[in-house]
């Protein structure tokens, strides 16, 4: 599944998309979304859904892709 692009959308209304699909996506679903940097505010919510996730910048560094692990 290629990820979802979040760069053109206004604060926290990626934060709330993502919150959104961690909490009904299925156990061992990895997600992907395409933010225009890393989203540090939403590291603790994830965190407190133990959901894992990481990051890689973009080839042409127009933003990362963030990627989120459902445990």
């Amino acid at each position: 599944m290629s990820p979802r692009d979040l760069r053109g959308l206004v604060p926290p209304e990626p934060m709330e998309i993502i919150l959104d699909a961690v909490d009904e996506a299925q156990s061992g679903q990895r997600l992907s979304f395409v933010l225009p940097h890393f989203p540090g505010p939403l590291l603790p919510m994830l965190r407190d859904r133990m959901v894992r996730f990481d990051s890689e910048m973009l080839p042409d560094m127009s933003g990362v892709i963030f990627h989120v692990d459902i445990p």
